[in-house]
């Protein structure tokens, strides 16, 4: 019976897996050609063809369960002298790539030689001063994201590992359901600040207060409400945010509508607008903030926000991919 070599991993997204690569290169990594930077969920391992879509029905349902986190990589180390490897160490977001790996530890993908140690490998198979100089070279790399998939790996015959199937990250609890956009009853918008530096900006959120009949009371929302009777759902968008926050939004672009099963909400995003931010309904939110994007997800937040941020997320990394 055919076999083949599959395993899981979680990609590195743009630019942190491009700085990853050309540190790989520089330390000459043999896998560097291979595999793409990535973090290892479930090592290379034989699975029976009549065992493959079990294996991505498997990916899915471990994806499915995960709420997204923060992973961040802070400093290396090497796994000397039982293995020589020198690796990026997962500073943050243990508990969620730990959640992953128990969830994908069954057939046909349960296999495990050595106990999960998440990390980012970046060279192998050298000598122990090798190694140990470049852990000395990567002690001050950081970088930070927010993971939205895991990727089922396959293992070709000209030994390079492709993309077998992509399963998203999603936070089944809240999960709100994607709809189309003729079906909102009011419309929401983030207000991007797209600064420059490490990260994907920071994104302006308001909490909601704790009033009586307020829907998801002190969880975080973006500014935005429903429209009049007769209005135009983008005219009230327009309306509310300046209400709300204070500003004229300029060129805002759809990101999706999302229902909760109480109610659909569609979602834009700009990154331009007129005027002074400010709280202007108190009544609506207690305080507007801003925070950044890959610490805005850990925060309360009403269903549908959520699954727009995880959307805005997706554009961003897609869009610095590309």
């Amino acid at each position: 019976m055919p076999r083949h070599r599959l395993g899981v991993i979680m990609p590195l997204p743009e630019p942190v897996a491009w700085h990853v690569q050309a540190w790989r290169r520089a330390l000459h990594d043999p896998a560097a050609a291979e595999v793409p930077p990535h973090l290892t969920l479930v090592p290379p391992q034989t699975v029976p063809s009549s065992q493959r879509e079990a294996a991505i029905a498997l990916v899915e349902r471990a994806a499915a369960g995960a709420v997204p986190g923060v992973v961040e990589l802070r400093g290396a180390a090497t796994f000397l002298p039982d293995s020589p490897v020198a690796f990026l160490v997962v500073h943050e977001g243990a508990t969620l790539l730990h959640g992953l790996e128990a969830a994908l530890r069954e057939p046909p993908l349960h296999r495990r030689t050595f106990p999960f140690h998440p990390h980012v490998t970046v060279t192998q198979d050298h000598p122990a001063a090798m190694l140990e100089a470049a852990v000395r070279d990567l002690d001050g790399f950081r970088a930070s994201w927010v993971p939205l998939e895991v990727v089922l790996m396959e293992e070709s015959g000209d030994n390079v590992w492709r993309p077998l199937h992509r399963a998203r990250l999603g936070a089944v609890k809240d999960q709100a359901e994607e709809v189309p956009c003729g079906e909102a009853a009011s419309a929401a918008l983030f207000l991007l600040d797209r600064h420059p530096g490490p990260g994907y900006g920071r994104v302006l959120l308001g909490r909601r207060t704790p009033r009586a009949g307020h829907r998801y009371p002190g969880t975080w929302d973006a500014p935005g409400g429903k429209p009049e009777p007769g209005e135009p759902l983008l005219a009230a968008l327009l309306r509310e945010v300046r209400e709300e926050a204070g500003v004229e939004p300029l060129d805002a672009a759809p990101l999706g509508c999302f229902h909760d099963g109480d109610r659909a909400d569609a979602f834009y995003v700009t990154s331009t607008w007129r005027g002074e931010l400010r709280n202007t309904d108190p009544v609506e939110h207690s305080e507007l903030r801003w925070l950044p994007l890959d610490e805005a997800l850990q925060e309360p937040l009403a269903p549908n926000t959520r699954q727009a941020l995880l959307r805005l997320l997706w554009v961003l990394q897609t869009t610095d991919t590309g």
